[in-house]
């Protein structure tokens, strides 16, 4: 019988392997259909802009604000500057092809994993290219968005329908590219820092044939945040361990500030920070190798790193890895970054250090006796590195309400708080979070570089909360429990977790809602024969839980406002035949600009015929004229071509 039911257990193993690679195969061959689609809407956007480059011309404003910024933030010549704008219109051009066709956007999202193949690290090396995983890139041209998008490490990007990409393969002038000896135009180092004389490897000596490069080497004109991002259906792993190779320009009159960036993050499924590393450009740092090009200029590169993210406050639970790479603000130094082997790896020592909090999840802490709780957690120190502080900060909504600077336990590898309820405030309320920091000496050919780590939650949702700690019923009785609203707020503001059952009298105090007596409980409150609320007393009862907010409710209700996503503000006119005029309408200057031809004299007429202006230009495509002084009103402008044809336009000015 033994022997049997082995056969069977065997055989049932062998159809359940057989299912899931079957399974495996097919994922991975619908998400090559995909990418191979996404490619060939790359060859549609190109050809929309190539096709429409002349039929468009740059917003008037988007135009003088990126010669003007360009100009203040850093030295760019003639051609640059050129560049800058051809660049930008392309990027508006891409915009408003994925505003025409929404339907395209699909293509480039990656297909979510089976939820039998979720406990697998599906292609974390690349090796099936790109398959369960999704790219985009935040152009940023100047000054586009200004200078307030730039937030360093804090600077914000997702997925929309107009700055998805698609991976080239060994291209690296792209904004992204596959990685892949395998094929043509691999470069067995980076370029960038080849000229150099510097030879780093764009393959991991261990990640196989492939890897990912995001953005490329130069910048100039648009400050562009490339990211790659991975949905896990379910996280299997306590650390999730990759490698990273990092390449960045860096000027030394920029602050820090500005510099560019390397984030990687992991997210739950809530897009709540987990745990996040970033690395800004900085040749302080003894993590970077220096290339001195001038006076003005360093390369900064790393080589090949293996690091970690921590994973398990979310194990078992959804989550997203998501790796972005930034250019400097002011957009013309690069930064640039080689990835490979996401998940599926264990890095034997990582070399960033790791920081984390032991799960902690906490209701209604003993706050009238203070009893105190523990709150522990495990590090690992960078390489040439010791730890310098450790400190745990207690938050409220961002907000930190307490801080403690050393652990009451400290070992090479763990440590210990040890948390007194009274840390929470005086009448604590709502949730709260635990964040660890850790700061860390690094030891560097220069001295000593400060580094540090944090971990802004123990878990996911709230470690520590304050909600429905009060208790449960109140009776109210006269005349033991009578008063009036200048009564002490114990008294005179009440809240139950149930319920509230009140026939005492609240009398008349100093006539001000400020002061009112309040009572609220989870489900009702209940005004029984005897209770009585005197003339002009102030007095108002809710069906709300232990929340301890006591405030009259505002009788009025705040409708949210939609707002706009400046993402699909396409900074583009369209020229129609003959001539444009933009602003139109106008109360200040205005632009004419001709497609496709010159023009050498330009009228300006009332609505009743009479000649306001009238001038003779060199043959050029666009002029700009004051039109302040003139009255409201419809004035006729007429244009003549170098070869003798009239056009004709309204202007409205107002």
């Amino acid at each position: 019988m033994y022997k049997i039911l082995k056969i069977v257990l065997v055989y049932s193993f062998c159809i359940n392997s057989a299912t899931i690679s079957a399974q495996l195969s097919q994922y991975l061959e619908t998400e090559n259909s995909r990418i191979l689609r996404s490619q060939q809407t790359e060859i549609e956007v190109q050809k929309f802009i190539i096709d429409n480059f002349n039929n468009y011309k740059l917003s008037y404003e988007t135009n003088d604000r990126i010669i003007h910024h360009l100009k203040d933030e850093d030295v760019f010549s003639t051609i640059e500057l050129e560049n800058a704008i051809v660049n930008a219109k392309k990027h508006e051009l891409r915009k408003l092809f994925f505003y025409e066709n929404p339907e395209k956007k699909a293509n480039y999202i990656a297909n979510q994993i089976p939820t039998a193949l979720s406990q697998q690290c599906i292609n974390g090396d690349f090796e099936n290219g790109t398959a369960s995983y999704s790219f985009w890139s935040d152009a940023h041209p100047q000054p586009a968005s200004g200078s307030a998008f730039f937030l360093s490490c804090a600077t914000p990007t997702v997925l929309t329908a107009t700055n998805v990409l698609t991976p080239s393969t060994n291209n690296f002038n792209s904004t992204i590219t596959m990685i892949d000896n395998t094929s043509a135009g691999y470069q067995t180092f980076d370029p960038t820092l080849a000229a150099f004389g510097v030879n780093m490897p764009t393959l991991n000596t261990n990640g196989g044939s492939k890897c990912v490069k995001l953005n490329n080497a130069f910048g100039s004109g648009s400050s562009d945040l490339t990211t790659v991002s991975r949905y896990f259906p379910n996280i299997n792993q306590a650390t999730i361990d990759f490698n990273f190779s990092l390449i960045m320009d860096n000027k030394p009159a920029h602050g820090q500030d500005v510099q560019p960036y390397f984030r990687v993050r992991l997210l739950d499924q809530f897009n709540n920070v987990v745990d996040e590393i970033c690395i800004i450009a900085n040749p302080d740092n003894c993590l970077f190798n220096t290339v001195i090009v001038s006076d003005v200029r360093r390369i900064l590169y790393t080589g090949w790193i293996c690091a970690r993210l921590n994973a398990e406050d979310i194990l078992n639970q959804p989550g997203t890895i998501e790796f972005s790479v930034s250019d400097c603000q002011p957009s013309r130094h690069f930064g640039t970054v080689y990835i490979d082997n996401i998940c599926g790896t264990i890095c034997a020592t990582p070399q960033l250090g790791a920081l984390n909090l032991d799960s902690t999840n906490i209701n209604c802490p003993d706050v009238i006796n203070n009893t105190p709780i523990q709150v522990c957690g495990t590090y690992n120190s960078p390489i040439n590195a010791t730890l310098n502080t450790l400190s745990l900060d207690i938050t409220q909504n961002g907000v930190v309400v307490g801080t403690i600077n050393a652990p009451t336990q400290l070992t090479a590898t763990t440590f210990c708080f040890t948390v007194y309820p009274i840390l929470f405030g005086a009448n604590p309320l709502g949730d709260f979070e635990f964040e660890i920091n850790a700061a860390f000496n690094v030891s560097c050919t220069s001295g000593t570089f400060l580094y540090e780590l944090s971990d802004h939650s123990a878990n996911i949702g709230p470690d520590v909360t304050f909600n429905n700690c009060c208790q449960a019923i109140l009776s109210l009785t006269s005349p033991a429990d009578d008063h009036n609203n200048l009564a002490p707020i114990a008294i005179s503001k009440r809240e139950r977790s149930d319920w509230i059952k009140a026939t005492n009298v609240v009398t008349f105090g100093d006539n001000s809602v400020s002061s009112g007596v309040v009572y609220h409980a989870e489900n009702f409150v209940e005004l029984n024969p005897g209770f009585e609320a005197v003339f002009s007393s102030q007095f108002i009862a809710y069906p709300e839980g232990c929340t301890a907010n006591y405030v009259y409710r505002n009788k009025n209700i705040s409708i949210p406002k939609l707002t706009f996503n400046p993402d699909e503000t396409i900074n583009l006119i369209k020229l129609s035949k003959g001539f444009t005029i933009q602003p139109n309408p106008s109360n200040n200057t205005i632009e004419i600009v001709m497609r496709n031809a010159k023009f050498n004299r330009v009228a300006i007429s009332s609505i009743d015929g009479k000649v306001i202006l009238y001038k003779t230009i060199e043959n050029n495509n666009t002029i700009q004229l004051d039109v302040s002084s003139y009255p409201d009103g419809i004035y006729i402008i007429n244009i003549t071509t170098d070869d003798g044809q009239l056009f004709s336009e309204k202007l409205i000015k107002n």
